[in-house]
């Protein structure tokens, strides 16, 4: 999948589970301070990409996601799945 694929499925994603506005969801958008999602949501947004995308995510790898961008190089590096 291409980054903008993933961009696309991770906003698509985001707005139905926290109701982020998918334009919100930008490379360079912030998770916390642009999207205001906590650690709790974290922890949910890994697990789904985890199921979206059938890719495992280290603990360690995602606690250094800040930023939306940072989650779509991660799963555009990897053999993924698209979402159905």
């Amino acid at each position: 999948m291409t980054e903008p694929e993933i961009l696309k499925a991770v906003a698509e994603w985001l707005q139905e589970h926290f109701d982020v506005a998918p334009e919100r969801v930008q490379m360079e958008a912030s998770i916390l301070e642009d999207l205001h999602l906590d650690s709790l949501d974290n922890v949910e947004v890994v697990m789904a990409l985890e199921e979206l995308f059938s890719v495992e995510v280290d603990d360690e790898v995602a606690g250094k996601w800040n930023s939306i961008g940072d989650i779509v190089r991660f799963l555009a590096a990897r053999p993924v799945t698209a979402p159905e």
